[in-house]
């Protein structure tokens, strides 16, 4: 079946804000390549599963690694891709540990005025619990 503009009638969209259904997607800013990308990535699906059980749509950058290891690109190119993707975001949690990225994509939220999180501790509990005080208040 082929649609066409003569034959398609749009559907109205919610506005984010406003939907009563809307699941806020937190995007999770943390260390990636110290000490080990694979150990970071595993520490931040931990923190995923958490957010996830908890209600929310966590998005876990990191998980470029997989995609990196098919098809390597240069660092600059990841940042860019997950520049577009925090810009859809409706939160970024920033999980504690050094991180020049983490710092850039945290920035780069206050500039669009994307709201940062700040758990205590990478642990996955802190982190669910400091998102879900956030989007109480």
């Amino acid at each position: 079946m082929i649609i066409t503009l003569t034959n398609f009638e749009a559907e109205p969209i919610d506005e984010r804000e406003t939907s009563r259904d809307h699941v806020p997607l937190i995007y999770l800013a943390g260390p990636f390549t110290e000490p080990d990308p694979v150990e970071n990535t595993h520490r931040m699906i931990r923190i995923a599963d958490a957010l996830l059980d908890a209600g929310f749509t966590p998005l876990i950058p990191h998980l470029t690694l997989a995609w990196h290891l098919v098809s390597p690109k240069p660092y600059a190119t990841w940042l860019a891709y997950d520049r577009q993707l925090l810009t859809r975001c409706d939160a970024l949690l920033r999980v504690p540990g050094y991180s020049r990225g983490a710092t850039q994509e945290r920035e780069f939220a206050v500039e669009l005025g994307i709201p940062v999180v700040r758990p205590r501790s990478a642990n996955p509990a802190d982190c669910v619990a400091a998102v879900m005080h956030f989007f109480a208040n």
